[in-house]
């Protein structure tokens, strides 16, 4: 299980490190019509921290903890799950919250902000599981 969170965040990474990419650089390249309203919408940034940026910190934290807890034993690696999770549940509701505004106050949706909400939220999935039955996916 340690591996498939490993190989979400790695995949939530990409997407981040791409809209961040775009952000900084260029027009993105999205299925639909909905990416440049969603990335040029006044929610787009915290504190003027574009939310790619914080996201590209937050898969990349939980990319570190992972892969620290395949090299680690209990009872270090049950401290670095407890992490993952928090990260997990924290960008979970965050993308909540953001899909909600998507839908209800800018009406249009990013697709690259779809799929980050899907990997964010299958890996705070798979950390409760684990959460839940420690033995489970080792």
């Amino acid at each position: 299980m340690r591996l498939v969170i490993s190989l979400l965040a790695l995949l939530g990474l990409g997407v981040s490190a791409y809209l961040a990419y775009e952000h900084f650089c260029g027009p993105i390249v999205c299925i639909g019509s909905g990416c440049a309203i969603v990335n040029e919408s006044v929610y787009c940034r915290i504190f003027g921290v574009p939310l790619s940026v914080l996201g590209l910190l937050n898969y990349a934290l939980i990319l570190g903890l992972a892969i620290a807890s395949l090299r680690v034993k209990n009872p270090l690696s049950s401290w670095l799950h407890l992490g993952i999770f928090g990260l997990a549940l924290s960008g979970t509701i965050f993308s909540a919250y953001l899909t909600y505004l998507e839908f209800a106050v800018i009406r249009a949706f990013c697709t690259w902000c779809v799929v980050s909400a899907v990997t964010i939220t299958a890996i705070f999935a798979l950390s409760s599981l684990k959460l839940t039955d420690p033995r489970r996916g080792d």
